[in-house]
């Protein structure tokens, strides 16, 4: 009879080392999940403590609005501004008016077709 090959390993089969590492590796993303969870709650919670003390701001920018309106409309929009910077407080804004501020970004300018369409 002819010889058989010898097998290329003699001893047995380790299948433990292997699952021991999967395991390790699975631990190390647990913790590294658990930890990066933390730090994203902890942040979290300052961006809310700093936002609690500082209102939103919007500015309103009354005079353009009146520049372009007719005289017989500005007792109107004079009322719709102010309705619509009271409903902006009593949810927490800090309504400016325009010629208040010496600069600002244009993000947190008002158009007055925003205004319009809040006023009732």
């Amino acid at each position: 009879m002819a010889d058989l090959p010898t097998p290329l390993t003699s001893g047995p089969i380790r299948h433990g080392a292997a699952a021991h590492w999967g395991a390790v590796v699975l631990i190390v993303l647990l913790v590294a999940a658990g930890i990066q969870g933390g730090v994203v709650w902890w942040l979290h919670q300052q961006l809310a403590a700093a936002l609690s003390i500082r209102p939103p701001v919007l500015i309103l920018d009354l005079s353009a609005a009146a520049r372009a309106a007719e005289p017989a409309e500005l007792p109107a929009l004079l009322r719709a501004y102010t309705q619509a910077a009271e409903r902006l407080a009593a949810q927490g804004v800090l309504v400016l008016e325009r010629h208040a501020i010496l600069a600002t970004p244009a993000a947190v300018l008002v158009s007055d077709q925003e205004v319009r369409r809040a006023a009732p």
